[in-house]
């Protein structure tokens, strides 16, 4: 017998029940045990108490995680239910899909509406066909605080989700996608391949246009007039459709208006760049487009006044107009500037070649074979920034 994407093999779908199965169960046993207590405690009421009210705000905020603003907005659209039973319902399958209660926070802060929906009816079948798509538990439980409407809305359509997949080649890739844009998920897949076409005209591959969907996707919700003008504008700055760095330019064209870019060239000018320099920096590096003009100032003041570096150069590695000057450049030309006064050879090696390096490797062969002559300081910042934080601090 042979298994198509729609009927998996006999194992898988077992497997498929038995979660499903298993969070049904889980549900059906706190809600079993809440009706006990709750009627454990109606006996020591009185026979004239009014039943209590369900007050959804207190609810949203106690049990949910909500904070009062968000409980506040998100109450009103629970203000038909008349008790908690069908909100602990839901709790306790999300909590099934091991999300945290941070996840759960966000999940009913996205969608209040999730904690009105059948368990039995909506929530389970869903995860059913999640799971028949080939999304694990733990793929799911990521994209339900991100996107709650994938449990929840009769109108989603789980295909699409499978050919998004299909598209990105990786879980990964499409949940950095739709962490960017929560209505990506709700986007025509005809409308998306359509735009995937005409990059593909472009000269661009799949894993390339990929990539300009995942860092663009709000792009790709528009008209196809407005991405053939961010492709234009993309050729404008130099870079043909079969460079590698056309990807980036269609990005930089894409989140960067027309005039802003032109006063970031402007101000490249001004600085001394020949129209040349600042084309051949475009071309080689177009996010150098996308950061301030503040920035890209300080950068090329730090560059070429503290480490000595020539316009020419610069303009052949634009790269390091996007490094932090705090975390990555200015640490690294104290470290160099000091290996050289003690007359150490590594402190002739261009700085460029120094700025690029890798992490691990530029702590293993300039810093820690010197943990002697660096500054106590200068040696934990780098330890530190081994760790994931910053390395801070300005070159003498």
């Amino acid at each position: 017998m042979s298994w198509t994407a729609s009927s998996p093999p006999a194992t898988m779908q077992h497997l498929q029940n038995r979660i499903v199965s298993s969070l049904r169960a889980a549900v059906a046993f706190s809600l079993h045990r809440r009706r006990l207590l709750s009627t454990t405690t109606t006996t020591t009421t009185t026979a004239t108490s009014p039943p209590a009210r369900f007050a959804a705000e207190s609810y949203l905020i106690d049990n949910c995680g909500l904070t009062p603003s968000q409980a506040a907005k998100a109450s009103k659209l629970l203000s038909h239910l008349e008790s908690p039973d069908q909100p602990d319902a839901v709790r306790t399958f999300l909590a099934g899909l091991n999300l945290s209660k941070a996840d759960v926070a966000a999940a009913i802060s996205r969608m209040p509406r999730l904690l009105c929906c059948s368990v039995e009816e909506t929530l389970a079948p869903r995860v059913s066909q999640l799971l028949g798509i080939g999304l694990s538990t733990p793929q799911i439980a990521r994209l339900v605080p991100v996107v709650p409407y994938v449990l929840a809305s009769p109108a989603y359509d789980v295909s699409r989700l499978k050919f998004y997949m299909g598209f990105f080649g990786s879980f990964a890739r499409l949940h950095v996608t739709i962490r960017r844009d929560a209505q990506f998920l709700r986007r025509s897949a005809e409308k998306v391949e359509q735009s995937a076409a005409l990059l593909r005209q472009c000269g661009l591959g799949a894993r390339d246009i990929a990539l300009v969907v995942s860092q663009a996707p709000r792009l790709f919700g528009g008209s196809q007039e407005r991405l053939k003008a961010v492709i234009a504008r993309a050729e404008e700055l130099g870079v043909p459709g079969d460079s590698p760095m056309f990807r980036h330019a269609l990005f930089a064209a894409s989140s960067v208006r027309q005039e802003n870019a032109t006063a970031k060239m402007d101000l490249l000018k001004s600085l001394g760049w020949s129209s040349s320099q600042v084309a051949m920096a475009v071309a080689r590096m177009p996010s150098v487009l996308t950061g301030s003009e503040d920035q890209l100032r300080r950068a090329v003041d730090f560059l070429t006044k503290e480490a000595g570096m020539e316009v020419e150069a610069i303009a052949r590695s634009p790269s390091l107009l996007n490094y932090s000057i705090g975390r990555r450049l200015a640490p690294r030309l104290k470290v160099l500037k000091l290996l050289k006064e003690k007359g150490l050879p590594l402190g002739d090696r261009p700085f460029y070649s120094v700025a690029c390096m890798g992490s691990e490797n530029f702590f293993n062969m300039f810093v820690l074979p010197h943990a002697k002559i660096l500054p106590r300081g200068l040696f934990g910042a780098f330890a530190l920034g081994r760790a994931g934080k910053a390395v801070e601090g300005r070159a003498r």
